[in-house]
């Protein structure tokens, strides 16, 4: 069963991440091809942010509740992919770009929690599961298809956006059903130990080294959110193509490696505080390296940082949430994290970007935005959850 079920989550992990590479990191470019300028592009970047901050927790709770984990996956998948393509049609309207651009977010970018749910559910059953190799699949899917993506998106144009994204999520879809877990049983006991909403909130909002991270994380994903959203437009500037972007994407695939196979053993030397400290250390380093460079490969090079930036934050975070929050409020406690911090941040991030864009250009706008995230690093530091135990869960 362990190589099955390893295999097929790790597709069902590797097509998500494709597709997700393929419209995420490229939204910009697809936008500005549908004829957008910086400050429309903007507010569409904001929208997907409002997603986050408004839909991602409500398909958070419906994880909760629903029989069937893989149901709400699929359902998910195709609302997407209906909105993308309505999306492709109907792009000379904003206002409807920016409803799609919600609505697909809304229903696509929430299912990386929704996957790390299920993932958790496969674990109680199969002994042999591994969540760190079959998340590598999506580093690995998302690192080579980027260069592929680049390469395409330069020779053919963003036409091929909005296909690839329907056929990796449609992808995703056949190998979820593929995925063999008891799903009624172990989602109905979640759903059954679980705190009506405003006790759980209660917990959550009184607990310092929660309260810690969701603050100083929301100044750094203002920072990094708009950062990566732009990263094409910079290529653009200095005077390259999407291969560029494909290149910057294949390394921060490939670094995240690392630290992802790595993690059982890392989580068992260091503590969860010291783990995130030097995570946003690391992306401060690649913003500022982003931000002041002023070549192709310099702004490639920002992603070097990655076996100790974002790479070591996927599972740190995870580590730091299971050691701080008691089970009974641990799901709605990550859903609600990821849900604030990228969407206060990602709003005000990508509001800034397309203000600061339009005003004073896309490379005076990156300096300005490595500020947040160096607030954010400043605040987890004077407040830093030192008494936080190492604890193995």
């Amino acid at each position: 069963m362990r190589t099955k079920t390893n295999l097929t989550l790790g597709l069902v992990q590797g097509f998500y991440w494709m597709a997700s590479c393929v419209f995420v990191s490229f939204l910009v470019r697809l936008l500005r091809g549908y004829g957008y300028g910086d400050y429309q592009t903007g507010i569409a970047l904001t929208f997907s942010s409002l997603a986050s901050l408004v839909i991602q927790p409500l398909v958070g709770r419906l994880a909760d509740s629903v029989r069937s984990v893989r149901k709400l996956l699929i359902t998910c998948l195709l609302i997407a992919c209906g909105s993308a393509l309505l999306l492709d049609a109907f792009h000379a309207y904003p206002l409807v770009v920016y409803l799609l651009v919600l609505v697909i977010f809304g229903s696509f970018r929430s299912l990386v929690y929704i996957i790390d749910l299920w993932s958790l559910a496969v674990s109680k059953e199969c002994e042999d599961f591994s969540y760190g190799f079959t998340r590598s699949f999506g580093a690995v899917f998302y690192a080579v298809s980027a260069v592929f993506y680049g390469s395409a998106i330069d020779r053919f144009g963003t036409n091929i956006i909005i296909p690839c994204f329907c056929a990796f999520s449609l992808l995703v879809v056949v190998m979820a059903l593929f995925v063999k877990s008891s799903e009624p049983k172990v989602v109905v006991e979640i759903h059954e130990h679980s705190l009506p909403a405003l006790q759980a909130l209660r917990i959550l909002f009184t607990n310092k080294a929660y309260l810690v991270l969701l603050v100083s994380y929301t100044f750094i994903e203002m920072s990094c959110i708009a950062n990566q959203n732009y990263l094409t437009r910079k290529f653009e500037v200095l005077g390259t193509g999407d291969f560029y972007t494909g290149l910057a994407l294949l390394t921060m695939g490939l670094l995240q490696l690392i630290p992802l196979l790595l993690n059982a053993k890392i989580t068992r030397k260091f503590s969860p505080p010291f783990l995130l400290l030097v995570c946003f250390i690391g992306l401060n380093m690649r913003n500022l390296i982003m931000a002041f460079s002023t070549t192709p490969w310099g702004t490639v090079s920002s992603y070097l940082t990655e076996p100790f930036a974002f790479g070591l934050y996927i599972g740190s975070v995870l580590y730091y949430m299971n050691t701080i929050l008691p089970p009974k409020v641990r799901y709605l406690g990550m859903t609600l994290y990821a849900a604030l911090t990228a969407g206060f941040g990602g709003m005000a991030g990508n509001y800034l970007a397309g203000r600061l864009s339009k005003s004073y250009g896309i490379l005076a706008m990156m300096k300005f935005l490595a500020i947040p995230a160096l607030i954010g690093l400043g605040i987890y530091l004077i407040f830093y959850p030192g008494k936080v135990k190492r604890t193995i869960v």
